[in-house]
């Protein structure tokens, strides 16, 4: 993609390029413009037709109802999809700090093994770290089976 774009710019499309855009989202808005007012005047014509059947008010007070159930479904949806990518965003930063952690220890590694103390405290924070992860699969595991009637 970015390679057609520069090879474009280079031969002096950009130009057409540019007009294309311009063309595209000027029709995209239109396009919307129309669905959006065709999708009021179905609205309109809903909403005319159960006010002849139960009247005016009443058919202003559903469709009132209507839309805020409908607003407080989209709320709903977002709130748990925006909870579902909190998640998933922390435990990245939670690999990636695991990653940096043990990439930063293995650049150490040469500096400290030269000298006889510092073989003695790598092999001391290996160990704990080895603990530790299996201390955090053992709590992984735990926790799976937990409530489900075990």
């Amino acid at each position: 993609m970015l390679a057609r774009l520069i090879a474009l710019l280079a031969t002096g499309e950009a130009g057409v390029v540019k007009r294309r855009v311009k063309t595209a989202v000027a029709a995209y808005a239109l396009l919307a413009l129309l669905g959006l007012l065709g999708v009021i005047f179905l609205l309109l014509a809903a909403f005319l037709a159960v006010a002849t059947r139960w009247g005016a008010v009443a058919s202003a007070f559903w469709f009132g109802i209507g839309f805020v159930v409908l607003a407080a479904a989209v709320y709903v949806v977002f709130r748990s999809i925006a909870a579902a990518q909190r998640r998933a965003q922390q435990q990245r930063r939670a690999a990636d700090t695991t990653m940096l952690a043990g990439a930063s220890a293995v650049a150490m590694l040469p500096a400290v093994l030269n000298k006889r103390i510092g073989t003695v405290a790598v092999l001391v924070a290996v160990a704990g770290l080895a603990g530790y992860a299996a201390y955090r699969e053992y709590g992984r595991r735990g926790n799976r089976g937990a409530g489900m009637g075990d």
